[in-house]
């Protein structure tokens, strides 16, 4: 299989939200006085915080397995890989030789350091995680404090968000493809979880803090340029000083969204969502 095809079908397997007609995406999180920084940050400063792997509640995140393989080319692949890295750190070039033929006769040694590399460039990786739909019990329930937080509603086809991948679930445990190619298809342990969190229907904008991206990250954040958020909702149980103190955030930053009380029915299992008149 080429590589354009292999990517044609990256793209069909983790889509962005517009090619498959989503316009909304939808962030939930809690309002917490401790991380009030964190929210002037988003609402004042535009900056909207990528998380690490290890700050999510799922263990298993970004943590694919690699399967040393015997196979003569992809061996030559790996070697050549690792003799440009030992170059790149200083080594001549027999020097290098010597040293990557040397470790790769202790096959489970070199599959260790691999493994360890690979994760520790994972575990850099920055992921903010979005849903598809705003009156999802369990999210207002989880991630937004059991409804006395918020919920923000994103355009997804202005960028940056509409660069989220859509996270595919499967029972298959993900592995990582050594070296990682330089495209889309080196996302693919970051994009992977069990089908246990299926309910989730997740996307994932995704960037690693290199110093060239710094014009559209900060190396923790992805800059937003105030276009991008649509609506906020203000949960059922949000206290009204807090509900207070977010509108005051929004209106000294570079957004104008709309601004929505969140009700529960009182007739069924169902959130009512009224707009606030804008003064």
């Amino acid at each position: 299989m080429t590589d354009e095809q292999d990517l044609k079908n990256f793209e069909k397997e983790y889509p962005y939200p517009d090619k498959i007609g989503i316009e909304s995406l939808f962030k939930f999180s809690k309002f917490d006085i401790g991380r009030i920084q964190y929210l002037e940050e988003l609402f004042v400063l535009g900056k909207l915080y990528h998380s690490l792997p290890g700050d999510f509640n799922d263990p298993f995140e970004c943590k694919p397995h690699f399967n040393w393989s015997n196979n003569p080319s992809q061996v030559r692949i790996i070697h050549k890989h690792l003799v440009n890295v030992a170059l790149k750190n200083g080594h001549k070039i027999k020097e290098a030789e010597s040293l990557i033929s040397d470790s790769m006769k202790k096959s489970e040694f070199m599959q260790e350091s691999i493994y360890d590399s690979v994760q520790k460039t994972l575990s850099k990786t920055r992921i903010c995680c979005f849903t598809t739909k705003k009156e999802n019990l369990l999210f207002w329930s989880h991630y937004a404090d059991s409804h006395k937080g918020f919920c923000v509603e994103y355009n997804a086809t202005l960028f940056p968000i509409s660069s989220a991948y859509k996270v595919k679930y499967e029972n298959k445990y993900p592995v990582v493809i050594y070296p990682s190619p330089p495209n889309a298809l080196g996302l693919k342990p970051v994009l992977i979880k069990s089908k246990e969190w299926a309910y989730e229907e997740e996307f994932r904008t995704i960037f690693v803090p290199y110093p060239k991206l710094q014009p559209t990250n900060d190396g923790a954040s992805l800059i937003l340029n105030g276009s991008e958020m649509k609506n906020v909702y203000l949960g059922a149980k949000m206290d009204d000083d807090c509900k207070d103190a977010l509108i005051d955030m929004i209106n000294r930053g570079p957004f104008n969204p709309g601004i929505w009380d969140v009700s529960l029915s009182k007739t069924s299992f169902k959130l009512e969502f009224d707009e606030r008149q804008k003064a």
